[in-house]
C-alpha cells in the first residue's frame, strides 16, 4: 500500500491506496508546517494523524511499500531530514520512505516525470523549477524582502493607493471609498487594525483591487497588472532549468486561481514570445494526490492516466 501526506499550515491531508490508486484510507487533520509550529509540535501531529490513517488497516507497525510527505514549511535541508527521521520512526516497516517541501505536490500529481514548474499565489507567492530532482528556487523571499505577486502585496498596494489617494499624494481611484467601507474605520484610526489583521487581513484587499478593476479604475489595473507582470518574470526565469517542451507549470493559491480569471490570463499575456512554452496548467486532482503519485514512484510502481482515474474516482473530496 501507498500512503500520501499534503501537509499545510492550516490542515494536513493522508492518503492511503492500493498500488492501482484506488483509495482505501484517507483523513484530514490539523495543519503541520514547521515553521509554524516548530518540529517537535509538528512531527507529534503527523505521527498521530499517521496513526489514525493507519489504524484500521495494522497500525504503523504493518508493512507498507512507500511514503511520500510534501510539507509546507519544509524546504530546507535541517528541516527536511528531521521530518524524515520523524517518518522512519512513525513507519518502521515502509520501504520507501521521502519528504519534501508541499509546493511540489500539485506539480507531482500533473508531470508524469516529475519535471516543471510549481507557481504559488496565494498570500504569499513563490515559483519552483524541478529538474531531473533538482530544485531551483525564484521567489518566495517572504513579505518582507521579496513578495512580488502575492495576495499580500496586491492587497499592501490597493491600501498604499487608497491612502495616497486620501492624503493628496496619488491620483484619485476608486479604491480610496472601497477601501474606507472595507476598514469600516476613518483612515488615520485604521492602522491599527491594519497592522494588528497581519498578511492575511492585507491579502483580503485583493478582492478590492478586482472589484475596482471590473468597475474601470485606472489605478487598480496598473496594481494588477504590475504584479500579474511579477510573477511572469518568476517563470521566465524558472523555464530555464527545464528542458522539456512544452514545460508544465501547475498553479495554485487564491490569487492566480482568482475565479474571474483576470489573473490567470494576465500572467499568461505577460510571458510574451514564451507563452507558447509554458503549458499553465490548473491542478484536477487534490494536492494529496501529488504526493501519493510521487510515493508511487519512488517505489518503482507507475502512476500514470489510470492510476489517476482510480484515485478521482474513489476519493472523497473533504
Amino acid at each position: 500500500m501507498l500512503i500520501g501526506i499534503d501537509g499545510g499550515g492550516t490542515k494536513t491531508a493522508l492518503c492511503l491506496a492500493d498500488h492501482n490508486g484506488n483509495v482505501i484510507g484517507q483523513i484530514t487533520g490539523l495543519g503541520s508546517n514547521p515553521a509554524d509550529l516548530g518540529i517537535e509540535e509538528a512531527g507529534r501531529r503527523l505521527t498521530e494523524q499517521l496513526n489514525q490513517l493507519l489504524a484500521p488497516f495494522g497500525g504503523s507497525e504493518a508493512r507498507f511499500t512507500s511514503m511520500y510527505a510534501g510539507i509546507a514549511g519544509s524546504a530546507n535541508t535541517e528541516t527536511s531530514a528531521a521530518l524524515r527521521e520523524i517518518f522512519q520512526k512513525a513507519l518502521p516497516n515502509t520501504e520507501f520512505i521521502g519528504n519534501g517541501s508541499d509546493a511540489f505536490n500539485a506539480l507531482y500529481g500533473e508531470s508524469e516525470d516529475d519535471n516543471g514548474i510549481s507557481l504559488i499565489s496565494g498570500t504569499g507567492s513563490s515559483c519552483f523549477a524541478l529538474s531531473d530532482g533538482e530544485v531551483h528556487q525564484i521567489g518566495g523571499w517572504g513579505y518582507l524582502v521579496d513578495d512580488a505577486g502575492s495576495g499580500f502585496r496586491v492587497g499592501a498596494d490597493v491600501l498604499s493607493a487608497a491612502y495616497r489617494a486620501f492624503d493628496g499624494r496619488g491620483e484619485d481611484t476608486m479604491l480610496k471609498d472601497m477601501c474606507l467601507e472595507k476598514l469600516g474605520l476613518p483612515f488615520r484610526e485604521a492602522i491599527p487594525r491594519i497592522y494588528s489583521g497581519g498578511k492575511r487581513y492585507i491579502a483580503s484587499f485583493t478582492y478590492t483591487a478586482f472589484e475596482a478593476y471590473m468597475k474601470g479604475d485606472k489605478i487598480a489595473k496598473e496594481i494588477i497588472l504590475k504584479n500579474a507582470e511579477a510573477l511572469a518574470d518568476h517563470l521566465k526565469a524558472g523555464v530555464k532549468w527545464i528542458k522539456r517542451r512544452p514545460v508544465i507549470c501547475v498553479v495554485s493559491g487564491g490569487l492566480i486561481n482568482n475565479p474571474n480569471d483576470i489573473f490567470f490570463r494576465m500572467v499568461q499575456d505577460a510571458l510574451g514570445g514564451l507563452k507558447s512554452e509554458i503549458q499553465m496548467i490548473r491542478p484536477v486532482v487534490p494536492p494529496v494526490y501529488g504526493a501519493l503519485a510521487k510515493a508511487a514512484r519512488n517505489a518503482g510502481i507507475e502512476a500514470g492516466s489510470g492510476f489517476k482515474n482510480n484515485f478521482i474516482k474513489s476519493y472523497q473530496q473533504a
